[in-house]
């Protein structure tokens, strides 16, 4: 078991070298095959192969830091040390008081697999393997939230990872988040046009707190109308 999660600290906690193994029915997924729906053999088939290239060269990795809540609006969410994060998120994490700042990353590694596919006219190979980097960097978050879960106080929980650009969060937040963590100790930067390198990479916050405090808000995702949004949990 875990050590609990006492507070807030100027540790960045990371995960390297995480063993996950990429799932079809994720990846096919993230290709945009909707539940039920299964393609012909052949295109399965090709999947399969990029399934198994990427797993031997893929290094999917996360990262967390703690944080305490010092104040809260809807529309806000400012934590130790001032720093402010804009957007719904003050309204999503409801009464929270502490806060981890995440990134995942499925590393440089697959994300070049997908461009030399793609150079090589492998279309099919290319958009396997770039639905792969985009399952890969949401699997290493979930590996974060775990690590997370295992370590919470007695009676606590957490509340989903929220990220910008989805969530009534900006994308211009990922400037703020990015100076809350230290990204660059898996091998994530955030370039000047907030796109984060390597390519899939997630960033975002989850808030950590008493379960009645936490779950009294419920799931943001079921007040969202954006029904057809991919990232609906």
């Amino acid at each position: 078991m875990q050590p609990e999660i006492i507070g807030p600290d100027d540790t960045t906690h990371v995960l390297t070298d995480l063993r996950i193994e990429p799932r079809e029915d994720e990846v096919l997924r993230y290709m945009g095959y909707p539940a039920g729906v299964t393609p012909d053999e052949r295109l399965r088939r090709r999947v399969r192969e990029s399934v198994a290239q990427a797993s031997e060269a893929a290094r999917p990795s996360g990262a967390w830091r703690l944080y305490d809540v010092e104040e809260r609006e809807p529309l806000s969410l400012t934590l130790t040390g001032g720093q402010k994060i804009a957007g719904k998120v003050g309204e999503f994490l409801g009464e929270a008081p502490r806060a981890a700042v995440f990134v995942g990353t499925a590393g440089e590694q697959v994300v070049e697999l997908a461009r030399q596919a793609m150079r090589a006219n492998d279309r099919v190979a290319g958009m396997a393997l770039d639905a792969i980097g985009s399952h890969l960097a949401e699997a290493a978050v979930q590996r974060v939230f775990e690590e997370l879960r295992g370590r919470l106080r007695s009676g606590e929980t957490l509340t989903l990872p929220y990220s910008p650009g989805y969530c009534g969060i900006p994308l211009s937040q990922q400037r703020a988040l990015f100076t809350l963590i230290d990204a660059a100790s898996i091998g994530v930067e955030l370039l000047p046009t907030l796109i984060m390198k390597p390519l899939k990479s997630v960033s975002g916050i989850i808030g950590l707190g008493p379960s009645p405090q936490v779950t009294a808000y419920g799931n943001p995702c079921d007040r969202c109308p954006l029904a057809d949004c991919r990232m609906r949990r």
